[in-house]
């Protein structure tokens, strides 16, 4: 794209985010809000940006497996076409599990690094294209709810290379990235021993407020609690169907994205067999 023509259709979209609403612009570029209310979400519009990128790089203070298994796929993708990011996250509250940093250090085209900044808890996602960079700073972490479910604020924008706030972003990136430490397996088995004694920190603020470990793991386990969608419902129904007629095995073939997390805490009568591909996401979940 010749810079004058790309200089243009930023100026546009600018203009329609921040003067007037009714002015039509290119949609790659316009500025929106995600919430994940609607029908593009956090995740898809991340997956989106994935495929035309140059190299990418996250800011997030929390990641679950669940949010990590939404990007594999891609990431996966990526490598074959020799693309790499980097993963900023933290330990923060103690928040992220040791297991998910397992999976995170598999990821052959992704650098991570590990920050234990003091209350470090940034949201924000850098898309670097052939000219340009898109950028989303809000409210999401990268967990399967706040990618896909959660009412988030995200704002997504735009930016040319000398634009202001993309580079006061990236330097702020860059100077936690550098204090921070890389992942590595004897980092994840020290922090592993320190997580199993205390899985969530003592915090307290500066009026010296003292939330209890207990309280803290009281609280995210309710905002983290999930109801089973219309998918999961059905299948568990079906399966006390079955069993009530005295059938001893079943199975469920659940694709990519319908649930496949809440169905693996189901608790079978003998025994269950969870079976998946290592780097694929299409996974097969059988019930006995």
């Amino acid at each position: 794209m010749e810079q004058l023509q790309l200089i243009q259709k930023i100026e546009n979209s600018l203009y329609k985010g921040f003067i007037d609403q009714n002015k039509t612009v290119t949609a790659q570029f316009k500025p929106k809000l995600l919430t994940n209310k609607h029908h593009e979400t956090v995740l898809s519009t991340i997956l989106q940006e994935l495929k035309t990128c140059k190299t990418f790089i996250f800011s997030v203070a929390f990641i679950t497996e669940g949010g990590l298994a939404t990007l594999k796929t891609m990431l996966y993708d990526l490598k074959q076409k020799g693309i790499n990011g980097r993963i900023l996250t933290s330990t923060f509250l103690n928040f992220n599990q040791p297991k998910m940093f397992k999976e995170l250090l598999k990821l052959e085209n992704v650098e991570v690094r590990v920050t234990s900044e003091k209350g470090f808890h940034s949201k924000g996602y850098i898309f670097e294209h052939q000219d340009y960079y898109s950028l989303i700073v809000g409210s999401s972490n990268l967990t399967d709810s706040a990618l896909k479910a959660n009412y988030e604020w995200n704002v997504f924008l735009t930016s040319l290379v000398n634009g202001e706030i993309i580079n006061q972003l990236k330097n702020q990136f860059e100077d936690a990235w550098n204090k921070a430490l890389p992942l590595k397996e004897e980092w994840i088995a020290n922090y592993k021993q320190h997580y199993e004694l205390q899985p969530l920190v003592k915090y307290t603020t500066s009026n010296t407020l003292e939330l209890s470990a207990e309280y803290l793991t009281n609280t995210l386990k309710e905002s983290l609690a999930i109801q089973p969608n219309k998918m999961q419902t059905a299948a568990l129904e079906q399966l006390n169907t079955l069993r009530a007629t005295g059938a001893k095995k079943g199975l469920i073939i659940s694709a990519t994205g319908t649930g496949k997390t809440y169905m693996h805490h189901y608790n079978p009568h003998q025994k269950l067999l969870f079976c998946a591909l290592q780097n694929q996401l299409h996974i097969r979940l059988h019930i006995y």
